[in-house]
């Protein structure tokens, strides 16, 4: 009987241990989870002279510049709205281009303005980041869209950058920029750009270069053009002479459309764009042309012409 005790004694005694060790290997386990996850202090911007603030081009449009922009002056460091500012207006930058390009290749983006109450926007802007996801493969490897430049300024003509607070994946969270953009606009400013051939083909959908098409016996009704852009070309003369491109978000479909008739007229205006179709080899582009006179036929390198039907002239030329 009293050695039944001692061994029932001696398993508790053993049973303790055990619990404890796993109590502490856990409770080791909580801490370095927080160690790892914390996450980083968000500091606290600095604020400068509005003057040293302003809207350079977008960053997807840098390599292809005619005309190099001057450096900017540094900022100060961005950061979270320090306690002693009271913004009073914001200027958001556009990240993107216009809709249309010059023949000679300007183009622009808008520098926009808001006023009003802050107080939301600040609350999101100044939020605390996320703990750190230990599981970074599930976050994604996702091609994230260019920062959107943003500056807020006070009624004493100081300004300063905010940053954004992050995610558990590293992404900035947004939320800030979005209350701002909820505000009154109330000024724009546009500023120029000027870009080359390949920056018009890239951002435009089309080639500011027109090649002769030449006609196959592959079938263009499988062609559908989303939003895009068409380049117009003045076809009247002994050259063509590039227009200039615009981008359309009018979705065209050409699966009804009816074999081109024979016909001889010829065209003074051609809008061209690039898609994909049954002849394309390793996804390239074919390049689409639209007769916006004469004839009116759709022509594109291997494939039959087409009768381009009024909607799709309209679609091209609505804005004109």
């Amino acid at each position: 009987m009293g050695r039944t005790s001692r061994s029932e004694g001696h398993r508790f005694v053993i049973g303790r241990r055990t619990g404890l060790t796993l109590f502490v290997a856990i409770l080791g386990l909580l801490v370095l989870y927080g160690v790892a996850t914390e996450p980083d202090e968000r500091t606290v911007a600095g604020i400068g002279p509005v003057e040293v603030f302003s809207c350079a081009p977008p960053q997807e449009v840098e390599g292809f510049l005619i005309e190099p922009v001057p450096t900017p002056a540094p900022r100060p460091p961005r950061g979270t709205v320090p306690d002693t500012f009271t913004p009073v207006e914001a200027v958001v930058c556009d990240n993107g281009l216009n809709d249309h390009v010059s023949a000679d290749g300007t183009t622009g983006y808008v520098e926009r303005r808001y006023a009003g109450d802050f107080t939301s926007a600040i609350e999101e802007l100044n939020a605390p980041s996320e703990r750190r996801s230990l599981f970074t493969a599930a976050c994604g490897d996702y091609s994230l869209p260019a920062q959107v430049d943003m500056w807020l300024v006070d009624a004493q003509g100081n300004a300063m950058e905010p940053s954004h607070p992050l995610s558990d994946c590293g992404f900035e969270k947004t939320a800030g920029l979005y209350e701002v953009e909820l505000l009154d606009e109330i000024g724009s400013t546009e500023h120029d750009v000027r870009i080359d051939t390949a920056g018009i083909g890239l951002f435009f959908s089309c080639s500011p270069i027109l090649t002769p098409a030449t006609p196959g016996t592959f079938s263009a009704n499988d062609f559908r053009i989303s939003s895009s852009g068409f380049c117009r070309f003045d076809v009247s003369g002994p050259a063509p002479v590039f227009l200039g491109a615009d981008t359309r978000d009018t979705p065209i479909e050409l699966a009804d459309a009816r074999p081109a008739e024979p016909c001889t007229e010829r065209a003074s205006t051609i809008a061209t764009t690039s898609t994909f179709g049954a002849a394309s080899s390793n996804w390239a582009p074919v390049e689409l042309q639209v007769e916006l006179d004469g004839c009116r036929r759709m022509l594109a390198d291997g494939y039959l012409p087409l009768a381009a039907p009024d909607d799709v002239i309209t679609a091209i030329t609505e804005s004109d």
